[in-house]
């Protein structure tokens, strides 16, 4: 199984750094963490920049990104600035 972990908000709205991911791509994942955590956790996810294996996953295939055993997904996230 892929690994999920979590940085910023989302790690505090999950109470997790890092868990496996029971899905084939990040859609469900996004998925798995609506489902457990809830609809905040899972805008959170949504709004995060998605790595897998330090790749973002814009460049991928988005959310259609497949995933597979012993995979990193992680959920940074955003920094502004000015």
């Amino acid at each position: 199984m892929a690994y999920l972990k979590y940085y910023g908000e989302l790690r505090e709205l999950t109470g997790a750094e890092q868990e496996v991911c029971p899905g084939e791509d990040i859609k469900e994942c996004l998925k798995h963490i609506k489902t457990v955590y809830g609809k905040e956790a899972y805008a959170e996810a949504k709004r995060s920049l998605i790595t897998v294996n330090g790749k973002g996953i814009l460049n991928t295939g988005n959310y259609r990104t497949k995933i597979q055993d012993q995979d990193e997904i992680r959920f940074l996230p955003l920094c502004g600035g000015g």
